[in-house]
């Protein structure tokens, strides 16, 4: 495993980090908690010390497998976490209310079974929220408390993400960036190196596009969030894909293999979160770390993409 430093926090990360949407177990299909945990287990062996999650994620669950498993690992591992969606008080709502957070971050400290959490994270706040910036007194309020250390945004928009770098608050960006999605290399990603600012990058595979195994006439069962996703997304990715395979056309590795090795060229990243619900997705995560073959003239075809091709430029979507 390859270490970076996450930005001004000086926090050690594992290159390819843990991300613990899909073992919450009511976004990405069904799940066995057996098999989440030994995927727990297999990146831990391998070195991955970065675990993301966020309290919405299975309404605590994720947090609560990462918690058990980190118990006796604590001091070695980092936990980073996100607030905003309120699953408390009746359906799933957004909540960025200073009480809410105040409580939310308690609920969270329990069920991850710590005194502390690395990375507090806001769960998509709005641009505006971002702009008038009282949300991260609060935050302020528990860092001096000793509740977490460092603190940062989960944004959707590179506007969204330039304006939290303009606040000067906070200490990591968690944004979308893959192959299919590299708005944030123009603006976001300079202006983080130069304010110091982490960047952990999530969706590094899309949402499990940029893996391989679907197409565009792939649908997903009722318990998992892509079966919202409609016909033109789908051709819309798929046609990115295409151009993207045509690139790749190599027995060398694979698609899921090269989007990692990808986001990984880019020094400025601290951390890619891929998910993964078993222990081999995670050994096949690895690989982009542990034994990379993308060439530096793949890589450099690949970001020019988003520049060279229109279609680049176009079909982005929220999850």
């Amino acid at each position: 495993m390859k270490y970076r430093t996450l930005g001004r926090t000086g926090l050690r990360v594992s290159e390819i980090g843990f991300g613990a949407w899909a073992i919450g177990g009511n976004s990405y299909g069904t799940t066995r908690d057996e098999d989440s945990r030994d995927a727990l287990a297999a990146a831990w062996e391998h070195g991955v010390n970065f675990f993301d999650t966020a309290d919405i994620y299975g309404e605590g669950h994720s947090e609560e497998l990462i918690g058990k498993f980190l118990k006796d690992r604590r001091a070695e591992a980092v936990i980073a976490t996100k607030v905003g969606w309120d699953f408390y008080h009746g359906g799933h709502k957004k909540n960025f209310n200073l009480d809410y957070i105040r409580f939310a971050v308690d609920q969270s400290l329990k069920r991850l079974q710590t005194d502390f959490i690395d990375l507090y994270q806001l769960h998509n706040p709005t641009l505006e929220m971002i702009e008038a910036g009282e949300v991260f007194g609060v935050l302020d309020e528990l860092k001096e408390a000793g509740k977490i250390r460092f603190y940062g945004v989960s944004i959707y928009t590179p506007g969204e993400a330039m304006a939290a770098i303009r606040k000067g608050k906070v200490d990591a960006l968690q944004l979308i960036f893959n192959l299919i999605d590299q708005r944030p290399v123009l603006e976001v990603f300079p202006e983080a190196e130069r304010h110091q600012i982490g960047i952990v990058v999530r969706e590094p595979l899309a949402c499990g596009i940029l893996t391989g195994k679907y197409t565009a006439e792939s649908r997903f069962p009722k318990n998992d969030h892509r079966n919202r996703w409609d016909g033109e997304r789908m051709t819309k990715d798929f046609q990115k894909i295409g151009k993207i395979q045509a690139i790749l056309k190599t027995p060398r590795l694979t698609l899921a293999r090269a989007a990692l090795e990808f986001i990984l060229s880019f020094e400025t990243v601290g951390v890619a979160v891929p998910g993964a619900k078993t222990r081999a997705q995670v050994l096949e995560n690895l690989l982009a770390t542990e034994d990379p073959k993308l060439r530096i003239e793949e890589i450099s075809v690949l970001r020019n993409l988003y520049e060279r091709e229109p279609l680049f430029q176009s079909g982005f979507f929220r999850n």
